[in-house]
């Protein structure tokens, strides 16, 4: 063998991870995407919509509407008005058991350096030119074995503009940057599917675009994994770092810090399954791998394989860590991104409701009751919270006129007892969370929950068209948009949140 025949064979065999995984994907595009793609049955994807028996459930509730509007109304509302209220019921029921149920994590110790995994990074990509340095730097920030961490950037085709910044960026080598290839839908979910396919950590993570977690993030869900070994999601609070920006990122704020600090930490504690929040969710790999990992099909993937992963008897918990988000503070931002929320809540509730017998055998009768719960709710309360309130409204209005029948005054005090269970469910819970966030909460602020309510019923009916037109459409969220660009530090101790700068 020749000098020069000897280079060219060490040239083909030596060579990166990152850059073998480039020319396999390169040259073998469509048999990496049938590997990554598709991982899911039929029954257990949005790709196709509601099935046959569905489509005949939801007709024949219509027609029956239908013909109680014309020949007995009466009946009508009262059918409706108890299947409202029973479902409004159950939800805050729910919502408030998880809000004062106790999640207190055992401390876990720490990992040392060469105790430690390689860890996956996951972050999908797309029109993220003004963020992509901050999360290159938070990235870096890391305290976590540089030479065990395997990051993936999954970016489009088409996005020229984040590809040619990332270019300019010169990445190490940790680094890989993943071209997906073009196809449908184009959703990330799919760019999340395309990059496990390449995954060489035991332990995987994703993040959004515009996302600060904390430095040791890594280590903490490393070691409590390590410590635990039943554990096969763990998700970490997400908090906003803008919520100061307008009354709809403060409101956005309060949201979160209900959602991420009081209930979620409350679901995992009564064993109930929990809807993952789309960013800073560690898993298995093997786990994820199990169950499908995310279904490309879904617009709140998250959602979606938060149900999953309970179907399928994996457990999933929270920890005291946080990653820090820009919430959007413009109103058509956020209504895009609503809308889209809401529309996947919806597949996930076409979903797995299309084998109710399964479902309830999966997860048992009360965690399918609490899904259910959780899901209907999430939809029909964004689609009749306003009517609900107004119906609120004129009966104590109207009180004292016209017969007062039995069933009338019986309905009117359940549906007052309702209302303010509804606002003892909705501020009790907002109101602590922002203090343990320090936020500025101020009289004026939760005032204007109403007008965000409204809102997000408008986006809901929106969702309903969106479902019927474009169903698997990715509303994208645009990023970068804050005028705060510095992330607080926050340190919790003895249930309280310290701030540090």
């Amino acid at each position: 063998m020749s000098p020069d025949t000897s280079d060219d064979v060490m040239g083909e065999i030596l060579t990166s991870p990152q850059r073998f995984a480039c020319l396999v994907r390169a040259h073998h595009g469509e048999a990496v995407l049938d590997v990554a793609l598709g991982r899911l049955p039929t029954g257990l994807t949005a790709r196709h919509g509601m099935t046959g028996p569905q489509i005949a459930a939801v007709g024949a509730v219509a027609a029956a509407a239908c013909f109680l509007g014309v020949a007995r109304f009466d009946v009508l509302q009262a059918v409706a008005s108890a299947a409202l209220w029973l479902t409004f019921s159950a939800a805050l029921v729910l919502r408030s058991m998880a809000s004062i149920a106790s999640n207190a994590e055992v401390p876990t110790p720490t990992l040392a350096d060469d105790e430690l995994p390689v860890y996956t990074v996951v972050v999908a990509l797309y029109r993220e030119t003004r963020v992509v340095q901050d999360l290159v730097n938070a990235i870096n920030a890391f305290d976590y074995p540089k030479n065990k961490l395997d990051i993936k950037l999954v970016v489009e085709r088409r996005d020229l503009e984040t590809l040619g910044r990332l270019v300019e960026l010169r990445l190490p080598a940790r680094y890989e940057v993943i071209v997906a290839p073009p196809g449908e839908p184009k959703t990330k979910p799919r760019a999340l599917n395309i990059a496990l396919s390449s995954a060489r950590g035991e332990l995987l993570v994703v993040y959004d675009a515009e996302d600060a977690p904390s430095p040791d993030q890594l280590r903490l869900a490393a070691s409590r994994f390590a410590a635990d070994k039943g554990i096969d999601c763990l998700q970490a609070r997400l908090a906003v770092r803008n919520h100061d920006e307008s009354w709809l990122s403060k409101l956005f704020s309060i949201e979160y810090a209900a959602l991420f600090d009081l209930i979620n930490p409350g679901l995992c504690a009564l064993d109930l399954p929990m809807a993952l929040g789309g960013t800073s969710n560690h898993f298995r790999v093997g786990s994820l791998v199990n169950v499908g990992a995310w279904d490309e099909w879904n617009v709140t993937e998250d959602a979606d394989l938060g149900i999953r992963l309970a179907r399928f008897g994996y457990r999933v918990e929270t920890f005291d860590s946080d990653t820090w988000e820009e919430a959007p503070h413009e109103l058509g931002n956020w209504f895009a991104q609503r809308v889209r929320w809401q529309k996947g809540w919806m597949q996930t509730l076409i979903v797995h409701s299309r084998h109710p017998i399964l479902f309830v055998r999966d997860l048992g009768f009360q965690r399918a009751l609490a899904a259910t719960t959780w899901m209907v709710g999430a939809i029909l309360s964004g689609l009749f919270w306003p009517a609900f309130a107004a119906d609120t409204l004129w009966r104590a209005l109207s009180a004292g006129q016209g017969e007062l029948t039995p069933w009338r005054e019986a309905s009117d005090v359940f549906v007052y007892i309702l209302a303010l269970s509804g606002v003892w469910a909705i501020v009790v819970p907002a109101v602590v969370a922002g203090k343990l966030r320090r936020f500025n909460l101020t009289a004026a602020a939760l005032a204007l929950l109403p007008v965000y309510y409204i809102l997000l019923t408008a986006a809901t009916w929106t969702a309903m068209f969106h479902l019927a037109l474009w169903p698997h459409h990715w509303a994208k969220t645009a990023h970068g948009r804050t005028r705060r660009r510095t992330t607080p530090v926050f340190v919790r101790t003895h249930n309280t949140m310290q701030i540090h700068s």
